[in-house]
């Protein structure tokens, strides 16, 4: 029996290929794992490593040849088996030289693998969930020929007894046996193996001698503890030796809660914190749309009234008075919502009917637009959290979100300012972090407040999420302004959580383009052929001339040419502009300062400040710039006394790539004081668009 459980054993190791020892959480393909629980648990106690690059490939599946490795490993230790050599060709198929032959030939020698009627090994081959589910079994202590596990049908009878030995809990999907295990549905039956009870046999009867021994019959139990033992309860403690217990004493499970409130265990190996993983053994029923008091009912039966129950949103613990109100509504065909359920909100049932406790959870999702990652900090901040605190049993209870850390979330170095990500936040602290789907450039047919909105031309129809519906600034609100007669020729942007629901919406705005005219001649005075001759520069730093058509712009531009002025070197504006039939339509822009006072512009200096050229008013507002900023430098001539555009000199976007010294010539004492224009920048012309 000795020898079967070091066999078996070695085989839930076969995953185990190299050296590189860490959690889910750690290897680079995180997360691609499924099973993070199991993978972290039992790569914490050595039974599983990574790849030496850092991944663990959880859809790699298993060979017999790496299984033999791995047996050797832990009967023998990796030191003594990897100076195992091959006296002889095990197998037809596997020559001395072979990587795995002095594995595979120890464990030919010790009667722990068999080839097959050929005469081959097949080193290569993979290993089915039959023959996996067999040898845990087999290591919980079930005797192969007193459970049938051999003969035509044996298959079947490893499917059964494993099932009800609790081996393929938490597998998504129906367990397939005749299908090869991958590196982590192997690491989640062995993981299930740890925390099932061993089993023993009273009245076995034995035939044969030696190898040739066989036991043909006997009564099967679970096998108990001694009383008082200190193992007991490292896995459970219930008075049954769990396979944890016998055989990893130094890994403890204990009952604890996750950060939204829900049962959780938490692991640890050697006294060291393997992780807090969330008991879904536990989860009785989930929902993602407003729950009924009998839907609740109708899931867990009398024990509403019977068990304890506790109450969380959003990882906070509804108060005593709080709570006895939830469990009035759960009663047998109550159509009356409990808690603040709804369209993308997850409400989660637990029972636990050891403890007798009853546990329900909401888990609300918010959108939110980021700030730039700080990669000096390793921090991400966010520029607005959409829905947060508007939720009503959260409503007194927010508190101010902080920024992520690196080491709390990988995925934030990938963010950038302004992308919109959704949230789920326990406790005033952010727990996950994902991209918000985008429905882009769509039109609307009709909308209902509070309820859905039909996109046109696609016969798709969104319902609002609880938090989408309830934020001004980017859910119903973004439509108020329109009704069903006005919405043609409008585009709208749709954000959807993570369950199809919508839970933002912001409008498309027509993308304004800018040009900065620099100077201007004007070729046509007369009222039915204005026209002018403009150097322009425009957003990306392109230079030319242009043709501006001055009665189809506004007043504002080119106001002196009643006067007699043939022309202006020194224009300096930002306008607004169309382009029909290769004439230049220009609008003055609003929003535009003529910045004098600022020294520099760089990643530690980002503001402006200056004088508002197109209400000629003095602007004591600061402007940022950000990540979508372009800074336009150009070089300068004095043209009798004024300072003339020359030509763009640079191109930079984002004020975190910008370093610009300005300078101000009425701040020379001398002349020779007096830079050389190309140095320098004669003050900051700036446009901006409000909100951004």
């Amino acid at each position: 029996m000795k020898k079967f459980l070091s066999l078996v054993l070695a085989l839930v190791m076969t995953m185990s290929l190299v050296t590189v020892s860490a959690g889910a959480k750690d290897f680079t393909d995180s997360s691609k794992i499924t099973y993070s629980e199991a993978v972290d648990v039992m790569s914490a106690v050595k039974v599983i490593d990574g790849y030496a690059e850092g991944d663990f490939r959880p859809t790699n599946t298993l060979t017999r040849g790496a299984a033999a490795k791995i047996i050797c490993n832990l009967i023998l230790g990796p030191t003594t088996a990897s100076a195992l050599v091959a006296d002889a060709a095990p197998y037809k198929d596997v020559p001395t030289n072979s990587t795995f032959a002095g594995y595979i030939a120890y464990c030919q020698k010790e009667g722990i693998i068999s080839g097959y009627a050929d005469g081959t090994f097949k080193p290569g081959n993979t290993l089915t969930g039959y023959a996996f589910m067999k040898m845990l079994l087999g290591a919980l202590g079930y005797d192969s020929a007193i459970e049938g596990y051999t003969g035509a049908n044996w298959s079947i009878a490893v499917a059964k007894q494993a099932i009800n030995a609790g081996l393929n809990k938490s597998l998504k999907g129906s367990f397939n046996g005749t299908k090869a295990v991958t590196r982590e549905e192997a690491c989640l039956y062995a993981f299930n193996t740890l925390k099932a009870t061993m089993v023993e046999y009273d009245n076995r009867i034995v035939v044969g001698e030696g190898s040739s021994a066989v036991a043909i019959s006997g009564v099967r139990k679970d096998l108990t503890w001694n009383k008082g033992t200190l193992n007991d309860g490292k896995i459970k403690k219930d008075g049954y030796v769990q396979f944890g217990e016998q055989y990893f004493e130094k890994l403890v499970r204990t009952d604890d809660t996750d950060d939204f409130g829900r049962p959780a265990s938490k692991w640890t190996y050697d006294k060291k914190d393997i992780g807090t993983y969330v008991n879904y053994d536990l989860l009785v029923s989930e929902y993602t749309v407003k729950v009924k008091g009998g839907d609740v009912y109708s899931d867990i039966g009398s024990v509403a009234a019977d068990y304890d129950l506790t109450y969380y949103v959003d990882g906070v613990k509804l108060e005593k008075d709080a709570v006895k109100t939830q469990s009035s509504y759960i009663a047998k065909k109550n159509d009356d919502k409990m808690g603040d359920s709804g369209n993308g909100v997850l409400t989660q049932i637990f029972v636990d009917n050891d403890d007798e406790a009853l546990t329900i959870v909401e888990i609300n999702t918010y959108l939110a637009k980021t700030d730039d990652y700080n990669e000096k900090k390793e921090t991400l901040k966010f520029n607005e959290i959409y829905g947060y605190g508007d939720v009503k049993l959260t409503k007194k209870l927010v508190k101010a979100v902080e920024a992520v850390e690196l080491d709390d979330i990988a995925s934030i170095k990938d963010y950038k300012d302004g992308d919109m990500v959704l949230l789920t936040i326990a406790d005033g602290e952010v727990k996950t972090i994902t991209p918000a789907e985008t429905v882009k450039d769509v039109e609307i047919e009709e909308f209902s407040k509070h309820d859905y909105v039909k996109v046109d031309g696609k016969k798709e129809t969104y319902d609002y999420a609880k938090t989408g519906a309830l934020k001004a600034s980017l859910g119903y609100e973004v439509l108020s302004n329109y009704d069903k007669n006005n919405l043609d020729d409008n585009t709208f942007k749709l954000y959807l959580d993570q369950y199809g629901y919508l839970i933002g919406i912001e409008q498309v705005e027509d993308d304004v383009e800018y040009v900065f005219i620099t100077s201007y001649e004007v070729t046509s005075k007369w009222m039915t052929n204005r026209t002018a001759k403009a150097t322009a520069i425009f957003e990306d730093g392109t230079t030319k001339d242009i043709e501006v058509n001055l009665k189809k712009s506004d007043d504002d531009v080119v106001t002196d040419w009643t006067a007699g002025e043939k022309g202006k070197t020194n224009e300096n504006r930002w306008y607004e502009y169309t382009v029909k039939n290769d004439s230049y339509e220009l609008t003055l822009a609003a929003t535009q300062i003529h910045d004098t006072d600022t020294d520099k512009i760089d990643s530690k200096h980002v503001s402006q400040k200056g004088f508002n050229t197109a209400t000629q008013k003095a602007d004591s507002n600061y402007y940022y710039g950000n990540a979508d900023t372009n800074y336009i430098t150009v070089g300068v001539d004095d043209v009798n006394g004024k300072v003339a555009v020359d030509k763009v000199e640079s191109v930079v976007k984002g004020v975190k790539n910008v370093s610009i010294n300005v300078w101000d010539e009425t701040k020379a004492k001398t002349e020779a004081e007096l830079p050389n224009a190309k140095d320098v920048t004669y003050g900051i012309y700036t446009v901006y668009e409000k909100n951004k």
